[in-house]
């Protein structure tokens, strides 16, 4: 079921891109809107987003694109418990590294799973937690906007779970801590990937809330790793980058390859150019023809089977004529 269905509208009443506020890297958001901004910052879990959905006696927990998950029947009834008020709760779904992987964990939850559940699968099932992180007002949510600012946001969430029977078992809300400058923010950075979380997020004290926007509102740091790794294909774009390289393809431990989408740093003018350089098979040296060379790949993490999360592509590496794997 999807969300808005959930909630009395029609299915398609917003697009999934712009269900909930998105992302952005700190790096990628420019200067000028991070300039003399109040932030908290809040750990990154290393889980799944949610969106919990109270309304009325009724309880139910979607992903971020509003597609309704499986098998969170334990945590809607804990959440029952509770008897919050209506809203939309924003929160991450997560298991100990111990019980799952981040793979296994999207798996067990996946709204489109339909394979019934083993005891491994029970026990990965029974051992969800879920951490709010943020809310908003049905109706704002509907809206898909909120002009009361995180900072107020917050506060709600906090006494809301605090006037509640309590937060139940696995359950928790993210503490938020007030930096000082970008100092701060790495430190509080070190401090979340020391202790094995994903990395952190960092929120505009004073933004309303806006679905589908990401930028200066809500931005995040997190743990990484980069490989340098040959290039040995590519793919056109579609729509704003037809005509421009979208995507280079690397070899990656033997016969494996990672598809990687163009990073930090490269810009649509650099994208079109790599397309046209390959096009007239130019490799001459301060071509941007990308086959044979050496790039910086760099990714959230390696997954549990070997595959990079989130790769991309940073610079290239003229220095360098081996890849690292």
């Amino acid at each position: 079921m999807n969300i808005f269905k959930f909630l009395g509208l029609l299915e398609g009443h917003r697009k999934e891109i712009k269900i909930t506020q998105l992302v952005k890297h700190w790096d990628e958001v420019v200067e000028k809107h991070k300039a003399n901004k109040l932030f908290g910052v809040q750990i990154k879990r290393d889980g799944v987003c949610s969106l919990t959905v109270v309304k009325g006696s009724e309880v139910a927990i979607f992903s971020r694109t509003g597609r309704r998950f499986t098998n969170t029947e334990n945590l809607v009834r804990r959440l029952k418990d509770l008897e919050l008020p209506d809203g939309v709760y924003m929160g991450e779904i997560w298991v100990s590294k111990s019980v799952a992987s981040l793979e296994q964990l999207s798996g067990m939850v996946n709204p489109n799973r339909i394979k019934s559940l083993d005891f491994a699968s029970s026990e990965i099932v029974s051992s969800l937690k879920l951490s709010f992180f943020d809310l908003v007002s049905i109706e704002d949510f509907i809206k898909g906007a909120s002009d009361l600012p995180f900072s107020k946001r917050y506060n709600r969430l906090y006494l809301r779970f605090n006037m509640a029977k309590g937060l139940g078992a696995g359950m928790d809300v993210l503490d938020v801590v007030h930096p000082t400058g970008v100092e701060g923010i790495v430190f509080s950075l070190k401090a979340a990937t020391d202790g094995g979380e994903e990395g952190v997020v960092i929120r505009n004290l004073e933004a309303g809330w806006e679905a589908g926007h990401k930028g200066w509102r809500v931005m995040k740091m997190v743990r990484g790793i980069d490989y340098d790794l040959k290039c040995i294909g590519w793919e056109e774009g579609t729509g704003k980058y037809e005509s421009k390289v979208a995507n280079l393809i690397f070899q990656w431990r033997g016969k494996e390859t990672i598809k990687a989408m163009l990073g930090k740093g490269w810009t649509h003018d650099m994208a079109g150019q790599m397309f046209r350089d390959i096009q007239r098979n130019d490799t001459s040296y301060d071509s941007y023809h990308p086959l044979g060379k050496i790039f910086q790949v760099y990714a959230l993490e390696e997954s549990s089977k070997g595959k990079l999360r989130l790769p991309k592509v940073g610079e290239a590496r003229f220095d360098k004529d081996k890849s690292d794997v």
